[in-house]
């Protein structure tokens, strides 16, 4: 396990080193972060996607095991939020982020790294499943919680502009209609999407802030059990319940712990969210996330085997 969590622990630890080095260059990170977020990453979405090979059955398992215990997530926060009577609005919404949206660029980086081919294909495709939901979850809750007011369209256009939403989609249409893609283009993109890895985890680690002492311990110690043990063990549940397979299961649990998404900050500065808070999260799951995710796939796999 320490293979797989050191290399990651590393490359995350050289984008903390390249944030605060005098010798990176200005606009260092924005470049690194358009380029894997715009290029990188739906190339490597788009050619894994078009290549998966999945039964419609797993598909279907796919979609109840990470939508079903993300749903119950969102109800569960909503019915504790009514409860937490002197917690501010703004961190509401950071709560509700915190605990549902998953860090894409941690989950494709470390899917690539910990998982063969066709089990990574399936995170990136539980990713596609997923992102639309948690946006749109995020959206109305910063809208709700953050005096905002944002229409269905604008709520529908922020997802439709999602270009890992939109890879992945393209993907899975070519694949269905069983379009064949020329060598010289799948092997181009499978290049490009190398890039992927190293610059999505430096990404994670230029993001992460050390300062925690804004936030109370008690919430980001909830929101982080929340996240990143209650979810993948009410994923795990669900998937036995359904007779999943061990891959399904694998991809679908992986999914449901990742820590929350680095760009919750950006959301929640912009729309009223308690960025702090949000902050402090994205840095603690990050954090913890470096040991709870190989872990609890190395006791999936031990107990369970592909």
């Amino acid at each position: 396990m320490l293979n797989y969590t050191f290399p990651i622990l590393l490359i995350v630890l050289l984008g903390v080193w390249a944030r605060h080095s005098p010798r990176t260059p200005p606009g260092f990170f924005a470049a690194i972060e358009w380029f894997a977020f715009y290029i990188a990453f739906p190339a490597l979405l788009f050619a894994s996607t078009a290549q998966l090979t999945f039964a419609a059955g797993d598909l279907q398992l796919l979609v109840q095991a990470t939508l079903l215990p993300t749903l119950g997530m969102v109800a569960l926060l909503l019915l504790g939020l009514r409860l937490a009577t002197r917690l501010p609005d703004p961190s509401r919404s950071s709560l509700i982020q915190g605990c549902v949206r998953p860090s894409t660029y941690f989950g494709l980086a470390v899917a690539t790294l910990l998982f063969p081919p066709d089990i990574a294909a399936l995170v990136m495709l539980a990713l596609a499943i997923c992102l639309p939901l948690v946006n749109v979850v995020a959206v109305v809750a910063l809208a709700w919680w953050g005096g905002q007011s944002l229409g269905a369209w604008q709520v529908l256009r922020k997802v439709l502009e999602n270009p890992i939403i939109l890879a992945t989609a393209a993907g899975a249409l070519v694949n269905v209609l069983d379009w064949p893609l020329p060598l010289f283009l799948l092997n181009t993109l499978h290049i490009v999407g190398d890039a992927a890895l190293v610059l999505g985890l430096m990404s994670v680690g230029g993001g992460l802030v050390f300062n925690l002492a804004q936030s109370p311990p008690r919430l980001l110690a909830l929101t982080a059990t929340l996240k990143l043990l209650a979810l993948p063990l009410l994923t795990l549940l669900l998937c036995r319940w359904l007779d999943a397979s061990p891959a399904v299961t694998l991809a679908a649990c992986f999914y449901s712990g990742l820590p929350t998404a680095p760009n919750g900050y950006i959301m929640a500065r912009q729309m009223g969210g308690d960025a702090p808070l949000m902050a402090a999260q994205i840095t603690l799951q990050t954090l913890l996330a470096m040991l709870t995710v190989p872990l609890l796939q190395w006791v999936l796999q031990a107990v369970w085997p592909a």
